[in-house]
């Protein structure tokens, strides 16, 4: 059983998955009244996916305001050599990052940031250019997010 994947599992179980993406907090209670199970059997689904590896944690998620308002924009970094784990760990301690991938290529890290107007997403990309390590920053917005799971 420890090499389940989502794949493996049954309605139930993704069941309980998709709830608790929604809602990390979400009681055994409710969780029972969606799925259409006892409490002790959500308890026992719950603590499995938790054992088997398949949900890896919880965590606190910020709202920025309105989701469909915020802005948001893809910083490509180069970084000075030999300081990419640095920049990436300054980026880190920024709450409006959502993502950071260390890259091959011309760019170093890619990272998105999300914030609630262009004003702010301004205001961050002078903070993260300030970073130490960063050699250049570029800004890229995004105007429309067509897929976004």
């Amino acid at each position: 059983m420890s090499n389940m994947n989502l794949q493996g599992l049954d309605k139930l179980d993704r069941r309980i998955i998709s709830n608790l993406l929604s809602n990390g907090r979400e009681s055994i209670a409710n969780l029972s009244r969606n799925v259409g199970l006892s409490r002790t059997a959500v308890a026992e689904r719950i603590n499995r996916l938790e054992k088997t590896g398949i949900i890896k944690g919880y965590t606190a998620q910020i709202r920025m305001g309105n989701k469909d308002e915020n802005a948001s924009s893809y910083l490509l970094i180069s970084c000075n050599k030999g300081q990419k784990d640095s920049v990436s760990d300054g980026l880190k301690e920024i709450p409006e990052v959502k993502m950071t991938s260390i890259v091959g290529g011309t760019y170093d890290i890619i990272c998105l940031i999300e914030a609630p107007d262009l004003h702010r997403i301004h205001y961050l990309c002078s903070e993260i250019e300030s970073l130490s390590g960063i050699k250049e920053v570029k800004n890229t917005i995004v105007l429309h997010q067509p897929v976004c799971r």
